[in-house]
């Protein structure tokens, strides 16, 4: 069942029943259902009476009135409704009905969450993309796991879609690394026999200093054997590169498995320009008007789609731009099928934005097809003073030197934790504790971790499994907090589709810690009243049948499977683990006592 549509669906037929009875005469609006800013006024509310306010000319109260008086509910929803304010309609449900929610969780398991399957269009989420000429940055961190929690969520949302990472290999970076890998294998061998002498030292900003290049060099002198000397040619520059940029790719594929990420395509910027596609692009914009000569070079006419300057697409030594392989790239990811594309950029790509835009539109295809996401910066802080971070001889902090000192879950937790137009505060100091009263991404498994705990000693020690879903049993499920914390999972699949509709994978975050935190305020609570969901070790003796509500204990251990299973989901579309047990600390508060 989908609340909201089922209320919608009653909602609409009260006003279709008060025009029909003339009771207001207007054309039939859209019925939204959400939530009230404040719980107490009810589970839901509408705002179909102030929509309705000016076509019908009615006070909108007299509207919220007249449909509140015609409105059936056959199911038995609701247990009552009120009017507030202007003319809100507030809706409060009845208890069974999150009882019969809970069984249709725990029925549905993994999938509790997943939209509707959508035919079209498919959707090609672009991200990292990062240049093969080291390794990935705590920037690019960012925005891989970013790239990777949005096509989670646009899956489980119902879209098909494909991950893919754009490989610059080819221009003068990718040169420019070929010549740092002759340069260092050449050091290597030189330290190895002193009488062949070093190689001349190159001018600064000639080539890449990181100590990342010595291990492509060894891994060249080892496969290849020895780089030649002086100048290259075409074809040893060409051949080194490919050899370099195809060991920068798996060093940084395995930075990404290891933050759980992984890849659907690897697309080749270099096979746009051996098929001939880069040309082939140029000379499409040409036929319909959109690239002109100037000064020997061609232009795309970027202005007449909003650009502040048009844009050099091939310059006069007949090298094409960036721009120009862009294009071409764009190109062939609409002839590939995908009509909806998603590119994840940095911030300090603000300004490519309009051109590339202009390019699709160009393109014969319409400007919203091409979607862009910036991700703002991350600072990394230490002892409360930021780390200085430079790619300036490669004096920068890569994501694996972040991974090893605080997890790959850590990581993408506080990569996701803010929206992406917000700059990530990394605080290593609370990252690296293990403490889930210091560290909000143990607390948010935390309580998965709880949940899986008290569903084993459930079972290992009094011999309760997590019974059959029955409707009876659920209705002893009356605690307020109880009924607070369904509430929230039977909202996930709405939150689901809306983070995935607004992309922003941060709000599965902030969901995730609030149920945690829901779930340990909820035990807090239980042992001010003297109960607990499993009896006390003092009472697990012989007979603590007779001594307990067993009946209530079970109604709650579906409950708390329905936690732990929708706990997992949200773990999942995070790209987090999920913890059947966590080390158990000796803040009460935070381990909740002997269930835990």
């Amino acid at each position: 069942m989908n609340l909201q549509k089922s209320l919608q669906t009653i909602i609409s037929q009260a006003v279709q029943a008060c025009m029909d009875a003339g009771d207001f005469q207007a054309p039939m609006p859209r019925v939204v259902i959400e939530h009230p800013k404040r719980a107490e006024h009810g589970d839901f509310a509408c705002t179909v009476a102030l929509s309705l306010a000016r076509p019908a000319r009615m006070r909108p109260r007299d509207i919220a009135e007249a449909i509140v008086s015609r409105i059936e509910d056959p199911e038995g929803l609701l247990a009552g409704t009120e009017i507030a304010g202007p003319g809100f309609i507030n809706l409060r449900l009845s208890e069974s009905v999150w009882h019969r929610m809970l069984g249709e969780i725990l029925a549905a398991g993994d999938r509790w969450g997943a939209g509707e399957p959508k035919g079209s269009p498919r959707v090609l989420i672009e991200f990292v993309s990062a240049n093969p000429t080291g390794p990935l940055h705590v920037g690019h961190g960012r925005g891989a796991v970013v790239g990777d929690a949005l096509a989670r969520l646009l899956r489980m949302a119902g879209y098909r879609v494909t991950c893919e990472y754009y490989l610059n290999d080819a221009g003068s970076q990718v040169q420019k690394l070929a010549r740092s890998v002759q340069l260092r294998a050449l050091e290597v061998l030189a330290r190895e026999d002193p009488a062949r002498g070093m190689p001349p030292e190159p001018a600064e900003g000639e080539w890449y200093p990181g100590e990342y290049v010595i291990d492509v060099a060894r891994d060249y002198l080892r496969e290849v054997g020895e780089p030649p000397q002086g100048d290259l040619d075409d074809q040893q520059l060409r051949e080194l590169a490919a050899f370099a940029v195809e060991r920068m790719r798996r060093v940084i594929a395995a930075t990404l498995d290891r933050m759980n990420i992984s890849f659907d395509v690897w697309f080749s910027e270099r096979s746009l320009h051996d098929s001939g596609a880069l040309e082939q692009g140029i000379e499409e914009l040409r036929r319909s008007g959109h690239i002109f000569e100037r000064d020997g070079s061609l232009w795309f006419r970027s202005t007449a789609f909003g650009d502040e300057k048009d844009r050099v697409v091939v310059r006069s030594s007949g090298e094409p731009t960036y721009f120009a392989a862009d294009i071409a790239y764009h190109r062939d990811k609409y002839e590939r099928g995908f009509y909806h594309l998603i590119n994840i950029w940095g911030a300090d790509h603000h300004g490519y934005i309009p051109r590339m835009k202009g390019a699709v539109q160009a393109l014969g295809r319409e400007a919203d097809s091409l979607e862009i996401l910036l991700v703002q910066f991350v600072a990394l802080i230490k002892g409360g003073e930021k780390v200085k971070q430079g790619k300036r001889l490669g004096q920068f902090v890569t994501v694996d030197e972040v991974v090893d000192q605080v997890g790959a879950d850590v990581a993408r937790y506080f990569f996701l934790e803010r929206k992406l137009d917000a700059q990530v505060d990394f605080d290593l100091d609370v990252a690296l504790s293990e403490d889930p009263k210091e560290n909000p991404a143990r607390y948010s498994q935390y309580g998965h971790a709880r949940a899986c705990s008290i569903l084993a000693k459930a079972e290992a020690e009094l011999g309760q499994p997590v019974p059959e879903y029955d409707p009876a049993l659920a209705a002893r499920l009356t605690h307020p907090d109880e009924l607070a914390i369904l509430r929230r999972l039977v909202d996930f699949p709405v939150l689901v589709a809306e983070a995935a509709e607004a992309r922003e994978p941060h709000r599965v975050v902030a969901w995730l810690h609030d149920l945690a935190r829901a779930f340990q305020s909820y035990y807090t609570r239980l042992r001010r009243e003297e109960d607990t969901v499993l009896p006390p070790a003092s009472q697990r003796g012989e007979g603590w049948e007779r001594r307990w509500d067993v009946e209530k204990m079970q109604a709650r251990l579906l409950w708390v499977e329905a936690i732990r299973l929708v706990s997992r989901n949200a773990l999942t579309l995070l790209g987090l683990k999920a913890p059947t047990y966590m080390v158990r600390l000796e803040d009460p508060d935070i381990t909740g006592g002997e269930d835990a």
